[in-house]
Formats: C-alpha cells, structure tokens, sequence
C-alpha cells in the first residue's frame, strides 16, 4: 500500500471511528497499521466499555506496553483482593509460598481501581 492509499484509510477510519462505527474504523486501522488508531480502539474498550480484555489486544497491536502493563497489574491487583490476603500462606506440605504480591506496589488508574473494587463489592 502506498502512502497516499495509506493516509486515506487512516482518514476514513478516523470519521468511522468519529462517527460510532467501530467495527469500520477497527478494520481500517489494522489494515493501515495505523497505531493511533488503536490506540484509540484500546481507550474506547477500556473507559467506554469497560472491556480490558478487549482494549488489550489493541494496545499489543500498537506497541503499548505501558498500557497492557496497567491492564495486567490491575488484573493481579483484582485477583489478589478477591482471594484476599489469609489465603496467600503457606501450606502445610510446603507447596504454595507466601505471596510477596502487595497491591500497593501497583499503579492502577483510579477509575479502574474503583470499578474493581465496586465490582469485587458486588460480589460479596
């Protein structure tokens, strides 16, 4: 693809994306490898969905690591607060070790952090 076809998909994407169709403008964008672009996909799934799961993929597309460090850092941190900190000693054969994992070494956005806990609330 050249690059006058190139800016042209980007553009197109861009108003797909602008106008709410997602699905098009995700299209576009992969075939454009165009990284902003998912980087916007990544955002849309991650704060408007709330789909980290989703938002991930994109964020690996476009070379995000600091994003899907943050998606999974706020999986350990939602998974430690669900298991809860009595259940990380160790066994009695000796098998599980104490877990060195402290959910205060993590930076977790605040909306997200507050959506998990909300979520972990919820489950209780």
């Amino acid at each position: 693809m050249d690059s006058k076809e190139r800016v042209n998909m980007i553009r197109e994407g861009n108003t797909a994306f602008n106008s709410g169709d997602i699905r098009k403008a995700r299209e576009l964008f992969l075939k454009a490898d165009y990284k902003d672009g998912l980087i916007r996909l990544g955002d849309y799934f991650m704060y408007d969905r709330r789909l980290p799961m989703l938002a991930f993929s994109y964020y690996k597309k476009a070379g995000r690591q600091d994003k899907v460090d943050e998606i999974f850092q706020r999986m350990i941190y939602a998974l430690s607060e669900w298991l809860g900190r009595d259940k990380w000693k160790k066994s009695e054969a000796g098998i599980q070790a104490t877990s060195t994992l402290n959910p205060e070494d993590f930076r977790v956005h605040p909306i997200l952090k507050a959506k998990a806990l909300e979520i972990l609330s919820s489950k209780r």
